[in-house]
């Protein structure tokens, strides 16, 4: 068998095994705290033809951005482009017109400045679409949380809450829609079954392009 690599396994509270192929074309497997690793590693045979065709996929797809913070430099905000300007702002903050425009004194240190800047605009705009769709469909999550995820875009704990990552704010609206509404659904489905997929194309219809989008341009949305 090909040597097919394990980038990690993560245990939890989860009742199923989930194989999740990363943007690296490496495999991350979430799995229950009791599941036998030797389990484990017969599902990884099992699924072997699934997992290399993966891998391939994942090769042909655009290659991860790497940010150097250099101005003119493109960034993605809700799936609009603004080229990277340092210059003084009124405010003193960063602001965002037809550039994302940074103060030059955060010129040293920029990467963790405009890191701090997603989280704070995620933060606003994920968690007032997370109440619009939870009055739409009556789904209200425990609690909201902004993080710092690479891996996952979303996900749901079993306590009710829901965990998004801030650099989901650089795709268009309707793929943070897609991603909020997936969560919202499992607060009631915590699996992948029919019925759970079911539910999600009952409430958008067209999930399935939105999730196409996501896993053919996510290499693009890493800051």
């Amino acid at each position: 068998m090909p040597e097919i690599p394990v980038e990690k396994i993560v245990r939890s509270r989860r009742k199923t095994i989930a194989l999740e192929i990363t943007p690296q074309a490496t495999l991350v497997i979430r799995a229950p705290k009791n599941v036998p690793f030797a389990y484990i590693e017969q599902m990884i045979r099992k699924k072997q033809a699934w997992i290399l065709d993966k891998f391939t996929e994942m090769k042909r797809r655009p290659p991860v951005v790497v940010h150097q913070y250099d101005e003119g430099e493109v960034f993605w905000f809700l799936g609009r482009s603004y080229p990277l300007q340092f210059t003084d702002t009124p405010s003193g903050s960063i602001e965002r017109t037809d550039r994302l425009c940074v103060p030059e004194r955060f010129r040293e240190g920029a990467e963790g400045h405009i890191r701090q800047w997603y989280r704070q605009e995620a933060a606003k705009e994920i968690r007032s679409r997370v109440m619009w769709f939870s009055m739409m469909t009556g789904y209200a999550p425990e609690s909201v949380r902004i993080s710092g995820a690479k891996a996952r875009w979303g996900s749901c704990t079993h306590k009710g809450g829901l965990n998004f990552s801030w650099r989901l704010i650089q795709a268009p609206l309707e793929i943070v829609d897609y991603v909020i509404l997936h969560e919202l659904v499992h607060l009631r489905q915590m699996d992948h079954s029919p019925k759970f997929w079911q539910k999600v194309a009952e409430l958008m219809p067209d999930y399935d392009r939105r999730r196409q989008w996501l896993r053919e341009n996510e290499r693009l949305l890493r800051v």
